[in-house]
């Protein structure tokens, strides 16, 4: 079998297994405990982690069966991946943040939510002769006195920590879980940054990396190797919130599923068998 295909299938099977660990996950925190493996299990979150991280956990699932249809794909609309790609990384990275945190962090991501839909609606943007005013005349003290808690500079959103702060402080509760994140975080962060944004260097990554020669033949083939590196990317994600949603609640079971198949994710992104800790 083609060196390609074959990643792609084995890919392609490790992350239908994790969707069907995502929508266990999901089922315990909507609808309750579940047998799983002659086991049962039962979430143990608060209330408003559960909100909080059901919530972005199934906009990142839902993107992931995106990916998987559009991964199917080879040439020029392999580049639209890398968007939905990052969408999936930032979704998993916050849902391991929010159980693995205490729930004051769940909570104010929800608090916040209030205040962006205000904000949406209430805001200058631009300046001079460029700028427009939508809802209120003075949008920042109308806000300082309706949502003090996020009026302040600084502390205008849910939280202060960048991607990779948020991923250390998951590691430090789940290693494994910080481990998985940060491979995603490393594999599709910045290039997906520079596709997003439209940048010369992102255009040019994509037509460039992984091709071998100049010819539509090659290009093709480089595609393909950029969906494998995107799947990779959003395996690790995926992982890395299943880790530590099954490790934090100690959900026997579950966390061995989901370390049998990073061990298989480990193995199709180095070629190399894993060598590290199975606890």
């Amino acid at each position: 079998m083609d060196k390609q295909v074959e990643q792609l299938t084995e890919l392609r099977t490790i992350i239908a297994g994790q969707q069907e660990l995502l929508r266990i996950a999901l089922h315990l925190m909507s609808e309750g405990p579940i047998k799983y493996a002659d086991t049962e299990l039962k979430c143990a979150l608060a209330d408003d982690q559960v909100r909080a991280t059901a919530a972005v956990a199934m906009g990142a699932g839902q993107s992931m069966n995106t990916i998987m249809k559009l991964s199917e794909g080879e040439g020029i609309v392999v580049r639209d991946l890398y968007p939905i790609a990052r969408s999936v990384v930032e979704g998993f990275i916050n849902a391991a943040f929010f159980v693995t945190q205490p729930v004051e962090v769940s909570q104010r991501a929800l608090e916040h939510r209030h205040f962006a839909a205000w904000k949406h609606h209430n805001r200058i943007i631009g300046t001079g002769d460029f700028m427009i005013a939508l809802g209120v005349q003075d949008p920042k003290a109308k806000a300082a006195k309706l949502f003090p808690d996020f009026a302040e500079k600084g502390k205008e959103s849910w939280t202060s920590l960048d991607a990779v702060s948020r991923i250390n402080k998951i590691g430090k509760v789940v290693s494994a879980s910080g481990g998985a994140l940060m491979g995603a975080y490393g594999g599709i962060y910045a290039v997906s940054s520079e596709v997003i944004h439209g940048s010369v260097y992102g255009m040019s990554y994509f037509f460039s990396v992984h091709r071998k020669e100049e010819s539509v033949e090659a290009f093709r083939a480089a595609t393909i190797e950029q969906v494998i590196d995107i799947l990779i990317a959003v395996s690790h994600a995926s992982s890395g919130f299943l880790s530590a949603f099954a490790n934090v609640q100690e959900l026997g079971q579950f966390v061995l599923a989901e370390h049998d198949m990073f061990k298989r994710l480990f193995k199709v992104s180095t070629g190399d068998d894993w060598a590290g800790p199975d606890d």
